[in-house]
């Protein structure tokens, strides 16, 4: 849907790709987050995407690092970083991913419809990564493999494929600037929780 509407840098998912996650990125994420504890990983969290959606809430169009998106080694470097963050937190790579293509002159609408691509090349390597983390089996749901409760895994599929179209249309319908301002906005409130979480609020 996204590439229907024309916005989504197909040049980018194959920049990003081959590193993102398949070899370096995803791996080092499943690894450290089997060995931290759930508190460390949502304080990690809240503070990493609290400084990206204040920069999304609140920075200007002329906050940029670059006026292209990396090549070459800083490719390699930055895009196994980006996949890492991702997976330690469990999340797709928008919160991310979004931050650091307008930081590198992408317009908020493609990188949006583009970063909802990252969430695949994130998800598969991490979902065989997480099956095979041990998890004390008296302290797991049933129908859980690894740290993967299937029941869950399936309904937040089924349900990502349902509101992933609405999100299409509603983004696609909006103004730039509304849009980056809503998206910060969101990614502020969502950090805010993970460390009213970690601080036991």
């Amino acid at each position: 849907e996204p590439q229907q509407k024309g916005r989504c840098g197909l040049g980018y998912l194959a920049h990003l790709g081959t590193w993102y996650c398949y070899r370096r990125g995803a791996a080092l994420g499943v690894l450290v987050a089997a060995s931290l504890r759930s508190g460390a990983l949502q304080m990690i969290f809240g503070i990493l995407a609290l400084i990206a959606g204040l920069y999304m809430a609140l920075g200007k169009s002329s906050w940029r690092v670059s006026g292209a998106m990396p090549t070459g080694a800083k490719r390699m470097m930055s895009s196994p970083i980006l996949g890492f963050m991702s997976v330690l937190m469990g999340i797709g790579g928008g919160s991310f991913g979004v931050p650091f293509m307008s930081l590198h002159g992408v317009a908020i609408h493609r990188a949006v419809a583009t970063a909802a691509g990252f969430g695949v090349l994130i998800a598969v390597p991490a979902v065989i990564g997480f099956l095979f983390v041990p998890i004390d089996p008296t302290s797991r749901p049933p129908f859980t493999i690894g740290a993967v409760n299937l029941v869950a895994f399936v309904v937040v599929i089924a349900m990502t494929l349902v509101t992933a179209l609405w999100g299409v249309k509603l983004a696609a319908a909006m103004d730039a600037g509304p849009l980056k301002k809503s998206f910060g906005v969101f990614l502020t409130l969502v950090a805010l929780n993970m460390l009213r979480k970690a601080l036991g609020f």
